[in-house]
């Protein structure tokens, strides 16, 4: 599923903006990241809510830190670690996600 029909599935833009990333550019940068850490996240099921959340949290997280082994995208999901369990996100996930 492209990055644009999972975001109109959830009810948002793709050319919203997250910081100077548009939603479909954000969207774009999570789902490789999903899978570049093998993640299990059931974005289908990912609430408009709860996307904006991870997008707000994404857009701090490019502010915050370095793009360098995935920091940025490491951050918005650690920040969000509770509201993603419920779509996937395991201990073990945050485990290997947490850089410190």
């Amino acid at each position: 599923m492209t990055a644009a029909k999972i975001l109109q599935s959830a009810g948002l833009k793709p050319d919203d903006s997250v910081s100077s990333l548009d939603n479909e550019e954000a969207m774009e940068r999570l789902l490789e990241f999903i899978k570049e850490w093998e993640l299990h996240i059931q974005v289908k099921k990912i609430s408009k809510k709860d996307w904006e959340k991870l997008f707000s949290s994404y857009a701090g997280s490019i502010i915050d830190h370095h793009p360098e082994n995935d920091h940025q995208e490491r951050g918005a999901f650690l920040r969000n670690e509770q509201m993603l369990k419920k779509y996937g996100l395991t201990d073990e996930d945050v485990a290997r996600l947490d850089f410190c």
